[in-house]
């Protein structure tokens, strides 16, 4: 396995902070190219990396510098992850290493901690990408319709837009959507061109019955007065991210991020305010009680653009980042499909467990449920994550060294967003906190626990969503039953279960999570003399 590891300075705010050559000494040694670059972003770096990817014929590659979510969330940072799988790297053999907001900015007075945790994260970061399987892209020509939930002014704009851009269009409301369609005089015109067009249709007394797929091909099953009926659309918009019962009825089939009135929440309100972290699916900008007209069309735009952007290319490419089955160790005992929320597993007409891949999520509670270890997750395999814990033990940080599982829906976003709490008051949270994202806290297994007090560490902290928040329905409160029981196991080898936290957050909270932090070590630290051996 050819690895390639490349650092990026961020424009001067890593080396600032920590020392490059010592964080790197770790993978030096086992990578075939290293390279220390400006930044990520800058013109040329990409048609670089391409040719060290080529010219060393790299399988696995490194970014060391931004984190996961920057990758998501900037508008062109996939630029950069398009160019690298151009150039022959499988796209879930490339990691990233977060070293800015997580060690950089989050110590900015512990030079020496930073260094030592950016190692540890590279290192960690090195493995994943070596080790995680190749994974089958599947090519998809998107559909040119979208299903709009909720018939307003916005969707009618939205509608248009489309319609006028060669797509159809299904519009389905809770109750008379034609009417309520007619309602605003200035709209008048706008609404009979949609109600008029062919290729629109308005579904009345609309429920949203069930649902699978993905960005370019959903499938998706409405219950109205008419009886159930199937659409295939590319795309889905939801035109009332503050109507509960379409978000609820849309989190029963797709990872749909809400807050803590129950309305969906965009990825990122300042540069993605209309797309969600399912890339099909997309929500109007949330608007005022007062917003006038000029406020609504613009946010119809910025959906129906969105959406557009997405749906206008030949093909779209989903990667198959689902569970697998080994069917050398299933018996089809069938507790996987007990337990996925979204209806992903099967028993097979051969005895096999069996994964839906236009339901499955990935999110990993199918692998921790499993007896004999059959299921594994592509992107964050059982091996990898059980090895991470143990390499990041072997961080030569200061103080207690505790492990944070964090939640790539909340408490790895939440980690990121606490550099900006750190430079406000100009002092960073121990750098002893060493961080593992997991995709959902339903992943984790109680064995990484107990394998991280085994190796060393003092405290363990399981950052998981809210209640009722979770991308996964359940997943966070699965996790909390299996962890609970965990505490007795604890108990019983002489370990105090208080090292083990689980601390509910959002993905913005940055603030709460490190005060949550700093009560940990105040806990640990009060447990001087009791805190137990290790297993």
């Amino acid at each position: 396995m050819a690895l390639g590891v490349f650092l990026s300075r961020c424009g001067g705010r890593i080396e600032s902070a920590l020392d490059i050559q010592a964080a790197l000494a770790g993978v030096a040694g086992r990578a075939s190219v290293v390279r220390v670059l400006d930044d990520f972003f800058d013109a040329g770096v990409a048609e670089g990396i391409s040719r060290d990817i080529e010219e060393h014929r790299l399988d696995a590659v490194v970014l060391a510098g931004h984190s996961e979510e920057h990758f998501a969330k900037s508008l062109s940072a996939s630029h950069l992850r398009d160019a690298i799988v151009a150039a022959g790297v499988n796209a879930n053999r490339v990691a990233a290493a977060n070293i800015l907001e997580q060690c950089a900015l989050a110590h900015p007075d512990d030079v020496a901690g930073a260094t030592a945790k950016a190692r540890a994260i590279i290192d960690v970061a090195a493995t994943r990408a070596e080790m995680a399987e190749a994974v089958e892209g599947e090519m998809i020509r998107p559909r040119s319709s979208v299903l709009i939930l909720g018939v307003t002014a916005e969707a009618v704009v939205a509608a248009q837009r489309l319609l006028r851009l060669g797509y159809s269009v299904v519009l389905a409301d809770r109750e008379d959507g034609s009417k309520r369609a007619g309602r605003a005089f200035e709209m008048h015109a706008t609404t009979s061109y949609v109600l008029d067009h062919p290729q629109a249709r308005v579904i009345d007394s609309a429920r949203l019955q069930d649902g699978d797929g993905y960005l370019g091909d959903f499938r998706i099953v409405l219950e109205s007065a008419d009886g159930l009926e199937t659409y295939r659309v590319g795309g889905i918009l939801l035109a009332r991210p503050d109507h509960t019962e379409w978000v609820s009825e849309l989190r029963q089939h797709f990872r749909v991020d809400v807050d803590d009135a129950g309305f969906a929440r965009s990825l990122d309100p300042a540069m993605h305010p209309a797309e969600t972290v399912d890339p099909g699916i997309m929500v109007m900008p949330l608007r005022r009680s007062d917003a006038q007209q000029v406020d609504k069309v613009a946010a119809a735009d910025a959906a129906a653009m969105a959406l557009v952007l997405k749906l206008s290319h030949d093909t779209v490419v989903h990667y198959r980042d689902t569970s697998a089955v080994d069917t050398a160790l299933c018996g089809g005992c069938a507790t996987c499909v007990r337990t996925c929320a979204f209806g992903a597993c099967s028993i097979s007409d051969d005895g096999f467990s069996d994964v839906d891949i236009r339901r499955c999520v990935g999110c990993g509670k199918c692998v921790v449920s499993c007896p004999v270890g059959a299921r594994d997750i592509v992107s964050s395999p059982h091996d990898y994550l059980l090895g991470a814990v143990r390499d990041l033990a072997r961080a030569k940080v200061e103080g207690d060294k505790v492990i944070g599982f964090l939640c790539g829906g909340c408490g790895y976003p939440a980690a990121d967003s606490a550099a900006s709490t750190v430079a406000g008051r100009g002092v960073g949270y121990p750098s002893s906190f060493l961080p593992l994202r997991i995709p959902c806290g339903g992943r984790l297994d109680a064995l990484y626990v107990l394998e991280a007090f085994k190796v060393g560490f003092e405290g363990v902290c399981v950052y998981r969503c809210r209640e009722g928040h979770c991308h996964n329905l359940v997943g966070n409160l699965d996790m909390d039953r299996r962890v609970n029981l965990l505490r007795t196991v604890l108990r019983s080898r002489n370990i105090d279960d208080a090292r083990l936290r689980i601390i509910d957050i959002s993905p913005f909270e940055g603030e709460h999570f490190i005060h949550t932090l700093e009560e940990v070590y105040s806990t640990i630290g009060g447990l001087a003399n009791g805190k137990g051996g290790p297993l």
